[in-house]
């Protein structure tokens, strides 16, 4: 057997939850110690049940709540920020072994870790997590395939403190899943004693309820108002590694409202600035802006099925006469960059080599399209949802960019809830999109987006070379085979330009300028028990 050891730093959790009890309140001395961090989002939380689709702002709530078995290694950038890496350390799990054969991850449990209830952590309440994630009800039965899980037998109890993960075969992204924030450990003893004949899963009660694994509990819950975020005072790092007292979750819809309680000092973290502020916002002294460069990617989506994007001359012509230059500066401001790949810059084995479509490349992009047959152009509509201010400019440029090769683009901006009907529907010829990898894995982020019958492959696209690439690269663990599946994948779906890669805009939050410890995960939510204050 090949020993881990598990060092013990860092958390995992984010932004946002709601509703335990206040008997769970840390007592008033340690709250007294550290000052209270308050946060405006531009978000609110729809419920806290860990296993189902839900708000950017309950991601950030259960982020903060559930403590999985391991979680990644943060380490400082240049700005000290604390960013996850791909290397990861004991979180309820103080060590794991894994067999030679890559097949068999066994879990040493920390005997002193707690739920907030006092109620000891064993092996139990994480094969109870396990068997919830892939029987139950939620999404996550989407995600034990890229283990090569496929069945809850998989996982067994060794003893209290001992669990077992036995996977089909290798699998690259094992300890990787393993320590997303979705399989932090559910108390066996509150599911079951919430769980009726109509709800085996206590899903409704989790929808509201949570008793803590992590290291916050919710103290105080006004929906659309304010939630309190204090810590969980049975946390296994101990109330010494907190770095406030409590964190306060302020929903603040308005973007200049939450500039102002920014510059007044109001609030200490700022999210959702808009890009076209920050320069002025960084002329205050007493305002920090961290922009973090993410993997997150918008598209221009191109329906592989629909004329005239069935035709893959047409699509490398739409790529080639994008503005791309234009939209980074224009849209994002500068704040992000532009992939050249369907693997995102910042994501390993990225590569920019198959990349032929630059900016302002008309005549060949003309040309292409006199081939395909379109050479006095053609008439698209272009649907983004509207509340995004970013994609519907964006648009703006695309169909500036596109009259140049004659293609007339008509913006159709609709409802986000219409916009995601339609994305849906799978018949959508040409829109704009965005993807964000938790795993930062190019072959998790490729089978999504571009596997044949992949629900969020809402291009049709489908080949099955690349599809054979993707099988192969997800259960490899050789990193030189790896980096070489998937420096084909990439060569393979650029020249087929399914996708043209706008942006990846980075992610930016702004702070009061004596605020310590912003630090992100591989979800890019929160963890607050690192942040602090400077007097």
């Amino acid at each position: 057997m090949k020993k881990r050891s598990v060092f013990s730093c860092v958390l995992l959790f984010v932004v946002l939850l709601f509703g335990i009890s206040s008997q769970l309140a840390v007592p008033a001395q340690a709250q007294n110690e550290k000052p209270p961090i308050i946060i405006a989002y531009d978000g609110d939380i729809d419920h806290i049940e860990p296993m189902q689709f839900r708000s950017v702002a309950a991601y950030d709530a259960t982020a903060n709540l559930y403590e999985p078995l391991i979680t990644q290694v943060v380490v400082p950038n240049e700005n000290g920020e604390l960013v996850g890496q791909a290397e990861f350390e004991g979180a309820i799990a103080e060590s794991w072994d894994v067999s030679e054969d890559g097949t068999t991850f066994t879990f040493h449990l920390r005997p002193d870790a707690k739920f907030a209830d006092g109620t000891p952590i064993t092996a139990n309440d994480y094969k109870y997590t396990f068997d919830r994630a892939i029987t139950g009800p939620g999404y996550l039965a989407l995600l034990t395939p890229f283990m090569a899980i496929d069945s809850a037998d998989q996982v067994q109890v060794v003893d209290d403190y001992t669990l077992q993960i036995t996977t089909n075969r290798p699998a690259a992204l094992t300890e990787t899943i393993v320590g997303f924030q979705v399989f932090g450990a559910i108390s066996q003893a509150t599911a079951e004693a919430n769980a009726t004949a109509d709800d085996p899963w206590a899903e409704q009660y989790f929808h509201q309820n949570s008793n803590s694994s992590g290291p916050y509990v919710i103290t105080e819950w006004n929906q659309g108002v304010e939630y309190v975020f204090e810590p969980n005072p049975n946390y296994w790092r101990g109330l010494d590694f907190f770095q406030n007292s409590a964190t306060i979750f302020r929903v603040v819809p308005e973007a200049s409202t939450r500039e102002q309680l920014l510059r007044t000092g109001d609030v200490d973290v700022a999210l959702g600035i808009p890009f076209s502020s920050l320069d002025a916002l960084a002329q205050d002294s007493n305002i920090t802006i961290h922009a973090i460069p993410t993997t997150r990617i918008y598209h221009l989506g191109m329906n592989n099925t629909i004329a005239p994007f069935d035709d893959a001359r047409v699509r490398q012509a739409v790529s080639m006469a994008v503005p791309y230059d234009a939209i980074i500066e224009n849209v994002l401001a500068g704040y992000g960059q532009q992939p050249k790949s369907p693997v995102s810059v910042g994501m390993e084995g990225y590569t920019d080599e198959y990349w032929n479509y630059g900016d302002g490349d008309l005549d060949a992009a003309r040309a292409l399209l006199d081939e395909a047959g379109y050479g006095d152009g053609f008439e698209i509509d272009l649907t983004v949802p509207q509340e995004d201010q970013g994609r519907v400019d964006a648009a703006t440029w695309i169909q500036a960019g596109l009259a140049e090769i004659g293609i007339t683009v008509n913006i159709n901006a609709v409802p986000t809830a219409q916009f995601s009907e339609l994305l849906y529907s799978h018949e959508l010829p040409f829109f704009i999109e965005q993807w964000y990898s938790w795993g930062n894995d190019p072959f998790y982020q490729l089978t999504f987006n571009f596997k044949c019958d992949s629900f969020p492959n809402y291009v049709n696209y489908c080949n099955p070379e690349v599809d054979a690439l993707i099988d192969a690269g997800t259960f490899s663990r050789d990193p030189q085979e790896r980096a070489d599946l998937i420096r084909r994948a990439q060569q393979i779906i650029v020249e087929d330009a399914p996708w043209a890669f706008l942006y990846q805009p980075d992610l930016v939050i702004a702070t009061r300028s004596n605020v310590t410890g912003l630090a992100l995960f591989n979800d890019l939510t929160l963890r607050y028990a690192y942040l602090g204050k400077t007097e």
